[in-house]
């Protein structure tokens, strides 16, 4: 079981890093997937630095937490993957649901139960 949390997180970390890659280096390419648009030079640095940054330190504590011993680095990628949760919820509640939400909510779900049961056993292994 400890194996293949480990996997997992390994590949969600990979996942994540790889978005973050992909709105540092193009974000033109990937910002309609998340449907955000930049409308000036100044959104593209959002894009790139805040988005970019956000997805790259959530893969790479996800990455320093699937190694031995270092379990408690994946409190990191949970509480960011939860609060961003937190807010799609509030999304919802105040602008409605669409099926970019639903989809979303469901991959962030995935994300927190994973980072947080890892965060649980990997610890005691």
């Amino acid at each position: 079981m400890n194996s293949l949390l480990r996997f997992l997180v390994i590949a969600a970390g990979l996942a994540l890093l790889a978005v973050g890659l992909a709105f540092a280096l193009v974000p033109e390419k990937v910002s309609a997937d998340f449907a955000v648009a930049s409308t000036a030079v100044a959104g593209m640095g959002t894009l790139r630095a805040n988005l970019g940054g956000l997805f790259v330190a959530m893969g790479a504590f996800a990455l320093a937490g699937a190694r031995r011993g270092r379990a408690h680095w994946l409190a990191v990628p949970l509480a960011i993957v939860a609060l961003i949760l937190v807010l799609r919820v509030g999304h919802v509640l105040i602008d409605g649901t669409s099926e970019a939400a639903m989809r979303s909510s469901v991959v962030e779900l995935v994300l927190v139960a994973l980072f947080a049961a890892s965060r649980r056993r990997l610890a005691a292994a």
